[in-house]
């Protein structure tokens, strides 16, 4: 199993909105792709202490409150089929 280059957070009781975190190599053509896609970060990336699959540092990137978490969810997928073709 490999590990994932992208995950996301749904809102809990704790924090009220969602984010994902991004192997620090796909963060910014990542959020290039949100952009394009109408969803802009809530506040700017921030780094997690943990590394991802690239040995890179992972990138927290928090969305506005209310946002579907099925299409962010969605979006992971179409990002990843982009980079894959």
């Amino acid at each position: 199993m490999q590990p994932q280059k992208i995950i996301l957070i749904p809102p809990t009781h704790e924090q009220s909105a969602p984010s994902f975190h991004v192997e620090g190599s796909q963060a910014g053509a990542f959020l290039e792709f949100l952009a394009g896609k109408g969803i802009t970060a809530w506040q700017p990336p921030d780094i997690v202490g943990k590394r991802g699959p690239d040995h890179l540092p992972i990138v927290e990137i928090e969305i506005e409150a209310g946002t579907s978490p099925n299409r962010l969810e969605g979006l992971i997928g179409e990002f990843l089929a982009e980079k894959s073709s």
